[in-house]
């Protein structure tokens, strides 16, 4: 691409105008005169035709006419004459194409790599439940191409693009089990009075490592090429489709569970303290949970109690996967591409694209045994059910007349309130617990029947009996729970390549 000083340019230009004025039949009215009057009609006239001799060579005679005055122009320099000669100097001079002009008729490609710092969070409402994978770093290839056409009076383009990413070292996960309170687990009756005692209520923090995931994602678009313009700035409107995948996994996890019974205020503050659940067998296969009405309370164990357990409180640390997850966005966008032309070589270009896709996550927690494996959870909202916010901006500036470089970011969230989840529970887990527990009471004498009365009976086996009826081929569904989002911010470097 040539770049002339401009004091050349403007003797390139000066030299040029009589020679494309003369081309281009424009005509001029005022006291201009003519070369060609400088000579005499007899000077003239001898040399239409025939031959003349100079310094003692020979020369064939050139008729009028037989060049153009630009072929003629550039005879007198000593320049090959040309035809056209004109035409070909105004393409050498003229502009190279704007980085973002439009052009009818034409493909375009392009690739570039990115650097995406990303956020996902869920959370379920009634299970208090609060999953978190922070400083997700991708790098990420995108190719893209579009082709434009004419259609009478205006230019539509069809446009296409891909996307793959992978995991930049590591990242962090939370698995809050603790922040909205909890999850329930039983509720405790006294069997004397069948009055309520209160609820064994759960809790869980894990933080563990994120990496080696995956992302993937394309889109197909239909717009309208440069349809209005406000001032400088040209508007290109489309619609189309977009799905967007990434692949999330945890490993070296580590945390802690608490269940916990009564729960006071430390006098004097607004703290709060619950104790741990420990609920202690008997041996005519009773069971009580060790619960104070008072902090200064103590716990009492009568004469005839066989063991205890603390239930849900203990540590641990899993160091395979403890959480993998598949997320999908998927569906249709209405989008505002803008162009700005700062010179012949610079343009800047914005978007803002609002999609309306369907949102899918599959997880599998290989850890939880009470759970189904591969897939454990599954939430699910249908496409118009969430929200999808794009935004992006980028420099481009012209290598040559084909071919531009371009520097930008791109933000995108994508937002989904009420999906639909499902839990996959494992069937021989609560099986396998509720016939050891029948086993137990049998063992005492007792019927199933026993075991099952509302009153006297095995809370835990009455809650698993529950859980059957209540999650059909154990598959656990609750409507509305879960609230997502997916967050990126991304600077992209990239070439484009127009034909």
């Amino acid at each position: 691409m040539n770049k002339l000083p401009k004091f050349l340019l403007r003797c390139s230009i000066f030299a040029l105008a009589p020679i494309a004025a003369n081309a281009a039949g424009t005509y001029y009215t005022g006291n201009y005169q003519s070369p060609q009057q400088r000579y005499s009609n007899q000077s003239y006239s001898s040399q239409r035709g025939g031959t003349y001799t100079q310094n003692g060579v020979t020369y064939n005679r050139v008729p009028q006419g037989g060049y153009n005055n630009a072929a003629y122009a550039s005879t007198r320099y000593g320049q090959t004459a040309r035809p056209n000669t004109a035409q070909n100097n105004n393409a050498a001079t003229a502009p190279a194409r704007n980085a973002s002009a439009k052009k009818g008729n034409g493909f375009t490609f392009g690739g570039g790599i990115s650097r995406e710092a990303a956020m996902w969070k869920f959370e379920m409402k009634d299970s208090a439940s609060i999953l978190r994978y922070d400083d997700v770093a991708w790098n990420v290839l995108d190719l893209n191409g579009a082709y434009e056409f004419n259609a009478g009076n205006l230019t539509l383009k069809v446009d296409a693009g891909f996307k793959y990413g992978m995991q930049s070292g590591e990242s962090s996960m939370t698995d809050d089990d603790i922040t909205k309170g909890g999850y329930f687990i039983t509720q405790w009756i006294d069997a004397k009075d069948n009055s309520v005692i209160g609820d064994q209520i759960g809790h869980a923090l894990s933080i563990g490592t994120s990496d080696g995931g995956k992302m993937y994602g394309f889109n197909v678009g239909f717009g309208m090429v440069d349809v209005f313009k406000l001032g400088n700035v040209k508007f290109t409107p489309s619609v189309g489709y977009r799905y967007l995948k990434y692949e999330l996994e945890t490993k070296k996890n580590y945390g802690l569970a608490v269940d916990t019974a009564a729960c006071f205020t430390v006098e004097g503050s607004d703290e709060v303290q619950c104790d741990p659940a420990i609920i202690v067998h008997y041996s005519d296969g009773s069971q009580q949970i060790l619960w104070r009405d008072n902090i200064n309370n103590k716990m009492e164990i009568a004469p005839n109690a066989q063991y205890i357990d603390t239930q849900g409180t203990y540590y641990y640390q899993q160091p395979g996967t403890s959480h993998s997850y598949e997320v999908e966005w998927s569906g249709p966008y209405i989008a505002m591409d803008m162009a700005y032309d700062i010179n012949q070589y610079n343009s800047v270009t914005g978007r803002v694209e609002l999609g309306f896709p369907g949102y899918k996550s599959t997880g599998d927690q290989p850890y939880r045994f009470d759970w189904q494996h591969p897939k454990s959870v599954e939430d699910k909202a249908n496409m118009f059910s969430a929200l999808h916010l794009g935004l992006g901006a980028q420099w481009m500036t012209s290598l040559t007349d084909m071919i531009s470089l371009s520097l930008g970011v791109t933000y995108d969230y994508y937002t989904v309130s009420d999906a639909d989840a499902k839990t996959y529970l494992n069937p021989e887990y609560y099986t396998g617990l509720y016939n050891d527990l029948l086993k137990q009471w049998e063992d005492a004498g007792k019927t199933e029947a026993d075991m099952l009365n509302s009153e006297t009976g095995d809370p835990a086996a009455i809650n698993i009996k529950n859980l059957e009826s209540e999650c059909p081929g154990w598959v656990c569904s609750a409507n509305g729970e879960i609230e997502s989002f997916y967050k990126s911010l991304g600077v992209r470097l990239g070439i484009v390549a127009r034909f």
